[in-house]
């Protein structure tokens, strides 16, 4: 007989430090980096530190790609044994394909045990999505009800940060919505924010201090200080940047939990090094 248990499944672009993903027992579908004549698996066969030092050295850039329908298949397939509840969430369905592959095989399976949900978002949103999920599910929650609270979170995040370099992002196809914004800037650095699943400019600063000082101030005016939100910043090989608005964000906000975390491979090769990302979704107790 199943177990009373859920599996959470998110791709890698989630940016979960490894100790939350043991203990929240979630599986990581990784996305794919195409570099040099070689596919590598995101975070399995290639670390941040590696691939941040591929980077610095580097004129081409490497380009990704989503997890296929067999990824999500096999991780469902073997899940579905043990689990009586499975839980996917991947990055936003606008900015890559990772969401259709997972809806590819729910659609095959029609299985009611399986839900999926759009994070709309990537990083420390759907991370916060997935944690939320194992969270919700321990209180009693399940199916349509777990699904809609999850989207609730969903609904009331934020996603804001910097880019320290626009090349990459020039580069990247996967953002050209962006091509007119990032023509306006000669040397500031774009801050973006996520919304409605796109990544966009909202404005720029000029140096790391202006764009760390817009980003904090972006994101008090976002986000009510009387609720608790959990909060992820995730950097391009900048923990110090990251530290620091960390700690300009703890003397503002009421906060759960609080994570720093590389930005994962996939998300680095279109922001590039230096870049930020906050993340802040509403706590589950």
């Amino acid at each position: 007989m199943t177990n009373k248990k859920i599996k959470i499944i998110v791709d890698s672009t989630s940016d979960l430090p490894e100790e939350l993903v043991k203990k929240y027992d979630i599986d990581i579908v990784p996305m794919y980096i195409h570099y040099d004549d070689q596919i590598y698996k995101d975070r399995t066969q290639i670390t941040s530190d590696e691939f941040y030092d591929i980077l610095r050295d580097i004129d081409e850039l490497p380009t990704t790609s989503a997890p296929n329908p067999r990824d999500f298949w096999e991780r469902v397939t073997e899940s579905l044994k043990e689990y009586s509840t499975i839980f996917i969430a991947t990055i936003s369905s606008t900015l890559s394909a990772s969401y259709q592959s997972a809806g590819i095989v729910i659609k095959r399976m029609k299985n009611k045990k399986i839900h999926l949900v759009d994070s709309k978002y990537g990083s420390g949103v759907l991370a916060f999505l997935a944690l939320a999920a194992a969270k919700l599910f321990k209180k009693g929650l399940t199916g349509k009800e777990l699904v809609e609270e999850v989207e609730r979170i969903r609904d009331e995040s934020v996603l804001v940060g910097y880019v320290d370099n626009v090349e990459n992002l020039k580069k990247s196809g996967r953002i050209s919505h962006l091509k007119y914004f990032l023509g306006t800037l000669l040397k500031a650095k774009p801050i973006i924010e996520v919304k409605n699943g796109l990544l966009e400019g909202i404005g720029k600063a000029t140096g790391k201090v202006k764009a760390q000082e817009k980003v904090v101030e972006e994101v008090i005016f976002r986000i009510p200080k009387d609720k608790k939100y959990d909060l992820m910043i995730t950097h391009g090989d900048d923990i110090e940047s990251a530290e620091k608005i960390m700690s300009e964000l703890e003397k503002e906000l009421t906060l759960g939990e609080k994570i720093i975390n590389f930005l994962t491979p996939a998300l680095a090769v279109h922001l590039g090094i230096g870049s930020i990302v906050v993340s802040l979704s509403p706590s589950v107790s």
